[in-house]
C-alpha cells in the first residue's frame, strides 16, 4: 500500500521537546515549540516529529534529568513540558499538559504542518505505572506479568533490553523476535496474557490520534517489536485515520517491517556509508564510498518491496551533528542535498539549520555532554537562507518528491551524477563532494530521456541552486556531450525546459 500523498511530499523536521526552548535552569515547553511553527513552516519543513513528550521514570534514572526514551507513562505529558499558569495547582499539571500538547497539534495544522510523535514500544522506564498496584485501569492498571523479568525470579526489577540500557524495562509481546536480547524469554504460558498486553499497547496508539488528532508515529527500535504486532497496530490506526503514518527506526528486518505496513523506514546504511567522507575514512581515501553509492540505491529498488520509503538524514539524536561529521559546515552541505534529492523523506534536526556542533544529550553525561545546549536559530544567517533555499528546491519539484531515479554515468569519481523524472518534471543533480583544489570537472552524455523531452524543439537545464550555469540542448539531438567545471564543493540542481 503506497505511503499517504503528503507522506510521500513530507520533509521531517526533528524537535528534541526539553531542548528546543531551552535556557539555562528550565526545559523548553511545548509552548516554546508550538511559537516555533511559523519559523519551521518559513524554513520549509512541512511535518514536525516530537521526540517523546511523556513523563520520565525515576527509578535507575541516568544523570539528573533523565532520558526521555525512559517512559513512565505512555498516556500523559511530561511535567517539565508544561507551561504553568501562576498558581496552578500540581493536580492541575496533567490537564494543562494534555490541553498544551492539544494546543500545539492544533496550532500545527493550522499551519499545515502534519506532527508525528516518538512511540518507545520496545521498553519503557522501570518504573512505568504499569509496575504500580496502584496504578487504575484507565492508566492501563497493574500488570507486572508483561515485562521480562531474570530467569531464576530474583530480580525486584524487570530486565532491560541491553546491559548499557539500565534505566529501562524490556517489555514482553509475547512473541519471539530474532536479534532481541532476552530472546529465550519471551513468550507466554496463556495467550489472553500477551493478548491483553497488545490490547494496551495499540490502545496507546490509538490514544495520541484520537484524543489530539496526530498524524503518525517515529516508531523506536522497531525491529525489536513483532511485526505480527505491527501489522495489527497500522492496519488498526489507519482504519481510525486513513492518512496516520508509521515509520521506523530499524537497523534490522527493515524489508520485513516495510510489508507489515510501515509506511518508512531509517536509511541507516547509506548514513554510515557517508562516514567515510571525513569521520571514518577508509583506506585513506575520503571519496571512496562515492563511487558505491549509486549501486547502494539500486540495491535498495532490488531488494524493497515496491513503493518502499527510506527516511534519509545526515544527523538525529542518536548521531553527532553533520557539521562535526563531515568536517564543517561546506562540507556537510552535499551530504544533506543528497539526502534531499534522492528517492524517499528528508529529515533534519532542529538546530542543524544554523550549523549547532553540540549534540544534545539524552540526560546528563550522554555523549560526554554535561548540560543541554541553548540552540540559536539566528547564529548563521547564511547557513539558514541555504537550508531554506534547498528545502524549497526539493518541496517545488515533483520529480524529487515522487519521481523515478536514473543514474549518470560520467568521469568523476568524487561526484554522483543523476536525474528525478516524474510526468513532465525532470530534475538532474550533481553532487560534489570533491572539497580540495580549485575545481573538478566532469563530463557526461545527456541520457535519451532528456533529449527525448527536448524533440524538436531544444531545451535548456536551468541551474537551480546558485543560478549561474544552464546547458542548452540542441533541436533534433540524438546525442550530447556535457562538459561543466565544479568549484569544490558545489553541487547543482537544474530544472528541464523544454523548447526555445
Amino acid at each position: 500500500m503506497p505511503a499517504p500523498k503528503w507522506f510521500q511530499a513530507a520533509i521531517i523536521y526533528q524537535v528534541y521537546p526539553r531542548v528546543h526552548g531551552y535556557k539555562a535552569g528550565r526545559f523548553g515547553t511545548l509552548a516554546d515549540i508550538r511559537a516555533d511553527l511559523p519559523r519551521i513552516k518559513w524554513l520549509g519543513a512541512n511535518t514536525v516529529w516530537l521526540m517523546p513528550v511523556q513523563p520520565i521514570g525515576r527509578l535507575h534514572c541516568k544523570g539528573v534529568s533523565g532520558c526521555p526514551y525512559a517512559i513512565k507513562d505512555y498516556k500523559a505529558v511530561a511535567p517539565e513540558l508544561v507551561e504553568l499558569v501562576p498558581g496552578c495547582p500540581e493536580a492541575d499539571v496533567d490537564r494543562l499538559g494534555r490541553q498544551q500538547f492539544r494546543e500545539l497539534v492544533r496550532a500545527a495544522h493550522r499551519l499545515e504542518l502534519r506532527v508525528v510523535m516518538d512511540f518507545v514500544g520496545n521498553h519503557c522506564a522501570p518504573d512505568n505505572v504499569l509496575l504500580d498496584p496502584a496504578n487504575p485501569p484507565a492508566k492501563g492498571g497493574y500488570h507486572p506479568e508483561w515485562f521480562l523479568w531474570p530467569a531464576d525470579g530474583t530480580g525486584v526489577c524487570p530486565l532491560p533490553p541491553c546491559a548499557d540500557w539500565t534505566d529501562t524495562a524490556d517489555l514482553n509481546y509475547g512473541v519471539k523476535v530474532p536479534g532481541k536480547p532476552n530472546y529465550d524469554l519471551l513468550g507466554y504460558a496463556d495467550d489472553r496474557v500477551r493478548r491483553e498486553m497488545w490490547e494496551y499497547m495499540l490502545s496507546v496508539l490509538e490514544y495520541w490520534v484520537r484524543e489530539f488528532d496526530l498524524d503518525g508515529y517515529r516508531c523506536d527500535f522497531a525491529h525489536w517489536v513483532p511485526s505480527a504486532f505491527w501489522r495489527e497496530a497500522i492496519s488498526q490506526l489507519k482504519r481510525l485515520k486513513p492518512e496516520v503514518v508509521f515509520f521506523a527506526e530499524a537497523y534490522e528486518r527493515l524489508k520485513e517491517l516495510l510489508a507489515s505496513g510501515f509506511d518508512a523506514v531509517y536509511a541507516f546504511e547509506l548514513y554510515n556509508q557517508l562516514k567515510s567522507l571525513h569521520h571514518a575514512i577508509r583506506y585513506e581515501d575520503p571519496y571512496f564510498e562515492v563511487q558505491h553509492i549509486p549501486a547502494k540505491i539500486k540495491y535498495e529498488e532490488s531488494y524493497y518491496p515496491p513503493e518502499y520509503r527510506l527516511i534519509r538524514y545526515t544527523e538525529n539524536h542518536d548521531e553527532i551533528r553533520s557539521v562535526v561529521m563531515y568536517g564543517g559546515i561546506e562540507r556537510s552541505k552535499p551530504p544533506f542535498l543528497l539526502a534531499l534529492t534522492l528517492p524517499g523523506i528528508p529529515m533534519l534536526y532542529a538546530g542543524q539549520e544554523s550549523g549547532e556542533e553540540v549534540r544534545p544529550p539524552l540526560f546528563e553525561g550522554d555523549f560526554g555532554e554535561q548540560c543541554f545546549p541553548e540552540l540559536d536559530f539566528k547564529q548563521n544567517p547564511a547557513l539558514l537562507a541555504w537550508y531554506r533555499h534547498v528545502l524549497a528546491v526539493r518541496r517545488e519539484r515533483p520529480s524529487l518528491n515522487y519521481g523515478t531515479i536514473r543514474f549518470i554515468e560520467h568521469d568523476n569519481r568524487k561526484m554522483v551524477v543523476f536525474y528525478r523524472a516524474a510526468a513532465a518534471d525532470l530534475t538532474l543533480v550533481m553532487i560534489n563532494f570533491a572539497f580540495a583544489g580549485e575545481g573538478e570537472g566532469v563530463t557526461f552524455n545527456l541520457p535519451e530521456a532528456i533529449l527525448a523531452a527536448c524533440y524538436p524543439a531544444g531545451g535548456r537545464l536551468v541551474e537551480l541552486l546558485a543560478g549561474q550555469m544552464a546547458v542548452r540542448i540542441g533541436s533534433h539531438t540524438v546525442s550530447q556531450e556535457v562538459r561543466l567545471y565544479l568549484k569544490p564543493l558545489q553541487s547543482a540542481i537544474f530544472t528541464l525546459r523544454a523548447g526555445g
